[in-house]
């Protein structure tokens, strides 16, 4: 008989401690129903305000990163929803959705968006999975 004790963490979610968010509204101004995954990198619009999925090569403000979508959401075509962003806490990074061919070594003006996340955001620290999956890893 053992007397060690055994602790099960789900490190299938994306976020972990010290979550913190904002709420932001996403028009959808396409002819289809679109769908925000939990976990999506999001970026504003400069000019209009508007926060839509983060692409490395947009030029209007966009490509700089905002926050994380917290829970999915389907929009349909010309809706406008108020959806919640985690702007600060630990984000488990393989979880994370980016648009295109973006990955977290793309650059962005000269930083690599694991950079632009760290440097840009409220705090957003980006942590791996294997983190806490077993009773020897603190």
């Amino acid at each position: 008989m053992s007397n060690q004790l055994f602790q099960n963490y789900d490190t299938a979610k994306i976020f972990g401690f010290g979550k913190r968010t904002e709420v932001a509204s996403y028009v959808n101004d396409s002819y289809d129903t679109v769908t925000l995954a939990a976990g999506t990198l999001m970026g504003r619009i400069a000019t209009t305000n508007k926060v839509v999925p983060l692409t490395s090569a947009a030029v209007d403000g966009s490509q700089i990163p905002l926050g994380f979508v917290l829970n999915t959401h389907s929009i349909e075509a010309g809706d406008t929803v108020d959806i919640a962003l985690v702007v600060a806490g630990d984000v488990v990074e393989e979880l994370i959705t980016l648009q295109g061919s973006d990955t977290l070594n793309t650059v962005i003006s000269g930083r690599t968006l694991r950079d632009r996340i760290l440097g840009d955001t409220m705090g957003i620290l980006l942590k791996s999975t294997d983190e806490l999956t077993g009773y020897d890893n603190a």
